[in-house]
């Protein structure tokens, strides 16, 4: 993969402030990619320092602060960003004044809780993060990859193996990531007609791939340290490192070009077969 293969290309982010998301901060940055990350807050020490200290260069340009569940809040506060970019008298600022890709990797799981000791307000809380704000930020990105000269753009959503193989007491985030799957192809659809979808006319023939990456299990500081053993015992992880590899391998495909929907996961992890 080239060095330059992101340059003069940006990219709007969620879920940097988790293990997966700034993994694939630093793997894009790493190719020269312009990051943008929004959020309800910037990714903690816990994820950006390595032994404690800190790094010399933040895997992202700019973080916008947003309230993520509300539409007038995201739609608000990207505006405002690239408004200004748009009238900088910096023609390199200016320059950014596009998007190239969405990745909605925000997301949040209740862990292990039955069914019956969730609320239909815990439940709908879940569906707003992990579908409701992907539907929000797409439907911004679409109508920015729009005037994009030429238009057109890419969302990858980041969605889970839960969708093929749930694990017990997992109701809430199944449900949301299964529904993801739904979002994601009826975008991609949306996708294709550009122009129809934003009412662009200056979309001409452009197009938006739009397409679902599912890890399986990944290291995670959330996860307890019993989990973790047993987890790596029984069917092993995949770094989240390479969880941004594979990310950035697929972003940096050419707009034509779609991988749909894609499952990175240990080889060990149970899916296919009976043993």
């Amino acid at each position: 993969m080239s060095s330059k293969a992101g340059e003069n290309k940006v990219c709007l982010l969620t879920g940097a402030s988790g293990t997966i998301g700034y993994a694939i901060a630093k793997t894009l940055k790493a190719t020269s990619w312009h990051i943008i990350i929004i959020g309800r807050r910037p990714p903690p020490q816990s994820i950006t320092h390595v032994d404690g200290e800190a790094p010399d260069v933040l895997p992202y340009d700019t973080f916008l602060k947003a309230e993520m569940t509300s539409e007038s809040s995201v739609a608000t506060t990207l505006t405002e960003h690239f408004e200004s970019l748009r009238k900088s008298p910096d023609t390199n600022m200016q320059a950014l004044n596009r998007l190239d890709l969405l990745i909605n990797c925000a997301g949040c799981s209740l862990g292990n809780v039955p069914i019956v000791d969730i609320s239909a307000e815990t439940f709908r809380e879940v569906m707003d993060i992990n579908l409701i704000v992907p539907f929000i930020l797409s439907k911004w990105a679409m109508i920015k990859m729009a005037g994009n000269t030429p238009a057109g753009g890419r969302i990858i959503n980041i969605g889970s193996i839960a969708v093929e193989s749930p694990r017990l007491h997992s109701v809430p985030y199944t449900t949301s990531k299964i529904a993801l799957g739904g979002l994601t192809r009826a975008l991609s659809i949306e996708g294709r007609f550009l122009g129809r979808t934003t009412k662009s006319s200056d979309a001409g023939d452009g197009y938006v791939a739009v397409c679902q990456i599912n890890p399986g299990n990944v290291r995670s500081s959330i996860m307890s340290e019993e989990e973790a053993a047993r987890r790596e015992r029984e069917e092993g992880f995949v770094e989240a490192d390479d969880i941004g590899k594979y990310v950035a391998m697929v972003a940096n495909l050419p707009n034509g070009t779609n991988v749909l929907e894609s499952t990175v996961m240990p080889t060990r992890q149970p899916l296919v077969g009976r043993g």
